[in-house]
């Protein structure tokens, strides 16, 4: 069972956490790590802001994060993201977890599924949690599955980043995501983290 009168409230909250993306041709930048031993790109329309920062616990190769690990990102407006997942060329690329959280600490998001080359794509699961910045909680709580009092369980359909489809947690989402024209690509191959 699917929602698209929910995709424009979630796919706005959903961007704001990973950054705005543009099919094919993502927008972002690459930022140093604190202690400056490689880089990782960040997915944004707009530059780096002052006091954003970065670390990474995977190995690095020609200046840049590689291979499976831990990137951190400090937001200039104290909330934070955690990447867990493979990377390729400082991007994410494979089958990761990312989590958001607000400047007060609270958990705000979760995703897991398939990045390629730094965004999302093919079918996620994703976990939203009640938060002041999350109006669109309600509306998405008429697909997804509550999760206790203040969180919603879903699955969304990707296409470059861009959330296009959202499906209840138990339902064939790809399946889904075909029947409505997509065409989805082999996903790109990586370790899912635990």
């Amino acid at each position: 069972m699917k929602r698209h009168t929910t995709l424009a409230a979630s796919a706005a909250f959903l961007l704001a956490a990973v950054g705005p993306v543009q099919a094919a041709d993502p927008k972002g930048y690459t930022l140093p790590t604190h202690d400056g031993r490689c880089a990782m790109w960040i997915a944004a329309e707009a530059e780096p802001q002052p006091g954003e920062s970065t670390t990474w616990s995977g190995a690095c190769r020609n200046g840049l994060g590689q291979g499976f690990g831990i990137q951190e990102l400090a937001r200039a407006d104290r909330s934070r993201l955690r990447y867990t997942g493979p990377v390729r060329d400082g991007r994410w690329h494979g089958r990761g977890r990312l989590q958001h959280w607000a400047a007060d600490g609270g958990l705000l998001h979760v995703v897991e599924g398939v990045f390629e080359h730094g965004v999302e794509q093919g079918v996620f699961d994703e976990l939203l949690l009640e938060h002041p910045q999350n109006g669109s909680l309600d509306a998405i709580r008429q697909t997804g599955r509550a999760v206790g009092s203040n969180g919603v369980r879903v699955q969304q359909f990707y296409v470059d980043g861009a959330a296009v489809l959202m499906c209840a947690p138990d339902a064939d989402c790809l399946r889904e995501a075909v029947a409505e024209g997509y065409e989805p690509r082999d996903a790109a191959p990586g370790a899912a983290p635990r």
